[in-house]
């Protein structure tokens, strides 16, 4: 008998035979193995061993055995590259620290305030050091560095105060502005890309629609641009290209080439999609939308050469993968989203808000049970976390009803950062991820800092850089936002470039 199944039949495998399955007050005695309440309970635990068995198969196939090689030099190099060797205690702890002491609190200026406008954003060129920067609100202008038969710069041995009364002459001292471009409506991004020298710029919108304003100021000159008016938009938020380190390894390609292989992009965040800009071999740039949302994309980073991450006003961080063109909700913060970074890993993003949230994300981490919430005091938004943000005795309801709906939407951060920004969308954060440090800017509230900075690793502060000069002045508020934020490597170390009270101003 081959053990085909028989409407009202049952095949013992062990007797091969068949059995008619019978009620139980039907069956006799010796056949009372094969009632029906039985015959279920066999198939079922027929169904699990199966089961189990095709699970265990899966997980052989799908598992790499790890060999151990008999040189231990090869075996810990291969740990290394395979990220499976941890980390010491002192890298995470000590190193950050011992990278961010010797940054001086003193500010020292780059470039003056250009009076009577402001500079709210700029950007650098690594190979030609010119300084692009945004004027008011839709002005973009260039500054060269002094050539060499300049006037020769003063030792930088200021007082702090002097820095800021009197004429500071810098390496950016003795050349003038140039204009480039004026836009139509104030500019809400700008950066360049240092591979083909392009620099992007997009503009909020207003009475004149929201553009996404394209130019090479080198080779074209002032007032030569490819501009994109995005059709069902009504404003463009941020702008981000993917850093030039994930085009090839540092070793095999310069600072100012692209492979030959690499397509530029550049990716817009609108308020209701995303936008991807590509370069094409002629020079010209196409646009595509590969994803529409309901809530604005506040700010958005490349967390790969194929990964977007993108944070938007309704808390939630969307991720987009331009090889499969596929997209999903990964995280969802708190509060409006008004910065995100890429940490040191690709899994790992820096994430800031509004009230006061600085937040570190594994996107490989599971949000917790609700159970686990009102339990562990290890959680965040445990019950000191809403006793906190709702102190009086009347919140009682209120509280109970975010603690189900954090235990239900909102995800667990890893770190939380010591941060200030009650309602400011324009504060600016950066991440240096070979040092472990990321810089926030603060908000204007009274004794607090201008800028903090933490350590990625433990979430500790190691630096404040308290306010100078004019940042003093509480009347001027918009003014002293500091709305651009940059770790810049050098070859002499790294510096912390920052917006100060309209003027540029560095912490090395």
């Amino acid at each position: 008998m081959d053990g085909r199944e028989i409407p009202g039949f049952y095949f013992d495998t062990e007797k091969k035979k068949y059995f008619k399955i019978q009620t139980p007050r039907h069956a006799p005695a010796p056949d009372s193995k094969y009632t029906i309440d039985n015959i279920r309970k066999e198939r079922k635990r027929q169904k699990i061993r199966h089961d189990v068995e095709l699970k265990e198969k899966k997980l052989q196939k799908e598992t790499i055995v790890r060999r151990f090689l008999n040189d231990p030099i090869m075996h810990a190099s291969l740990d290394r590259e395979m990220g499976l060797r941890k980390t010491s205690y002192y890298m995470h702890t000590a190193w950050p620290d011992a990278c961010i002491s010797p940054v001086s609190n003193r500010p020292h200026v780059v470039v003056d305030r250009p009076k009577p406008s402001i500079v709210r954003l700029f950007d650098r060129d690594p190979k030609t050091k010119t300084l692009y920067a945004v004027h008011a609100d839709n002005q973009i202008k260039r500054r060269r560095i002094n050539t060499p038969d300049n006037v020769p710069l003063p030792p930088p041995d200021r007082e702090p105060e002097q820095a800021f009364h009197t004429a500071t002459p810098s390496e950016y001292s003795f050349e003038p502005w140039d204009e480039l471009h004026r836009l139509t409506s104030p500019i809400s991004s700008l950066q360049y890309l240092p591979t083909t020298g392009t620099l992007v710029a997009t503009a909020y919108g207003a009475d004149r629609p929201p553009v996404v304003h394209f130019s090479n100021p080198d080779p074209d000159g002032p007032y030569v641009a490819q501009q994109f008016t995005p059709t069902g938009t009504t404003s463009i938020w941020t702008s981000r290209a993917p850093p030039v380190s994930f085009s090839a390894p540092p070793s095999t390609m310069s600072s100012s080439s692209v492979a030959a292989s690499d397509t530029e992009a550049v990716a817009v965040g609108t308020s209701n999609s995303l936008l991807v800009f590509k370069r094409l071999p002629c020079g010209q740039w196409n646009v595509t939308t590969p994803f529409e949302s309901k809530a604005d994309v506040l700010t958005l980073d490349w967390l790969a050469p194929t990964t977007i991450a993108m944070g938007c006003r309704n808390g939630k961080i969307h991720l987009y993968d331009t090889r499969s063109q596929g997209s999903s909700t990964i995280l969802r913060h708190p509060f409006p989203i008004t910065s995100l970074r890429r940490a040191d890993d690709e899994t790992r993003l820096v994430c800031a808000g509004l009230e006061d949230s600085l937040y570190l994300y594994d996107i490989r981490s599971s949000r917790r049970s609700k159970s686990s919430v009102n339990s562990g005091n290890d959680h965040h938004y445990n019950k000191k976390y809403f006793e906190y943000m709702y102190p009086d005795r009347r919140s009682r309801k209120k509280r109970r009803t975010m603690q189900h709906v954090a235990s239900r939407d909102w995800s667990q951060p890893v770190l939380t950062f010591e941060h200030s920004n009650k309602d400011g969308s324009a504060l600016a954060i950066d991440v240096h991820p070979q040092m472990g440090l990321v810089a926030a800017a603060q908000d204007n509230a009274p004794e607090t800092p201008a800028v903090r900075i933490h350590n990625l690793w433990t979430g500790k502060l190691a630096k404040e850089i308290e306010r100078t000069g004019p940042m003093q002045n509480p009347e001027k508020l918009y003014q002293n936002q500091i709305q651009c934020l940059k770790f810049m490597d050098f070859e002499e170390g790294v510096e912390l470039w920052s917006t100060w009270s309209g003027s540029i101003v560095k912490f090395k």
